[in-house]
């Protein structure tokens, strides 16, 4: 909810920073879970639109985008927040037209005093015009020892929602994420998150074909590994410079099929016309 007062917010972040998150909280899963549906876009740190936040709004506006997901950070950045101004102006832009922004942060699991305080000033990052959910990527692979990594992985998560219970949440995954980990907390990311998000990257060498089978894969092997068959998804598709107009659309029917709340290509910085075009095809029975 955005009804948080400024002072109430601005007290707590300077007295105890991770007590309680100046971000909208919704107590029903399923309102959490509705934060991430709909077609998003992905801006990253490393992209020259982070520095524009006016044409990141446009964007959305023009295309029908329900949610901007902006990183803040990842564990090896310099800061806790890189470009806070640019956030906060996404942010303002963003809510004047009725458009969501989630925030996501990339933890190592190697410092993890560093991680809980990364998450939480994405968490604050809003301020008086509170955030709308939070974006959990668990792809790093810097702590060697799987097990640990797992371990870590979920303990994060865990720590993330008895901290801030009611903030809406997804977990950012890799799409073979058993493949890249070999030990993966699927169970525990599902249990303290409200939707899944595999990265649903795929080759340039498949054909249409085989990317919207892979697409579909994409949301029910996260519903075979966490154990829940009506898990909620949102397919990350792309990475869209990679990719050729054909194999865009192949994935945005793979998602539709299969059942996606939600859908989005990595990211806006090289999304084309194509890539706008395979969000209407996601939103089109049939098309």
């Amino acid at each position: 909810m955005r009804n948080l007062r400024p002072s109430l917010c601005a007290l707590v972040a300077t007295i105890v920073l991770i007590a309680v998150p100046c971000a909208v909280a919704q107590s029903d899963p399923a309102q959490r879970a509705a934060v991430f549906a709909g077609a998003g876009v992905w801006v990253d740190i490393y992209d020259a639109t982070i520095h524009e936040p006016q044409y990141v709004v446009d964007q959305a506006v023009a295309h029908q985008v329900t949610t901007i997901y902006w990183e803040t950070s990842n564990y090896h950045s310099p800061a806790d927040i890189m470009y806070p101004d640019d956030l906060r102006q996404v942010i303002a832009l963003a809510h004047a037209q009725g458009i969501k922004v989630v925030p996501w942060y990339l933890p190592g699991y190697r410092n993890i005093k560093l991680d809980r305080r990364r998450f939480a000033a994405a968490i604050n990052a809003g301020g008086a015009d509170p955030i709308d959910g939070l974006g959990v990527d668990i792809e790093a692979d810097i702590v060697r020892n799987r097990q640990l990594r797992a371990t870590r992985a979920a303990q994060m998560v865990q720590w993330l929602r008895t901290t801030y219970p009611d903030l809406p949440m997804a977990g950012i995954v890799p799409r073979d994420a058993l493949a890249w980990w070999r030990i993966f907390p699927y169970a525990e990311i599902r249990a303290n998150t409200d939707v899944m998000m595999p990265m649903c990257y795929t080759s340039r060498y498949l054909t249409s074909a085989q990317t919207t089978a892979m697409s579909a894969d994409c949301v029910t092997t996260i519903r075979t590994q966490t154990g829940d068959p009506t898990a909620p998804v949102h397919v990350i598709a792309g990475v869209t410079d990679f990719l050729k107009p054909r194999l865009l659309i192949a994935a945005a029917r793979g998602a539709r099929d299969a059942g996606a709340m939600g859908f989005s290509l990595y990211n806006l910085e090289t999304t084309t016309t194509a890539g706008w075009r395979a969000l209407d095809v996601w939103r089109t029975p049939g098309a």
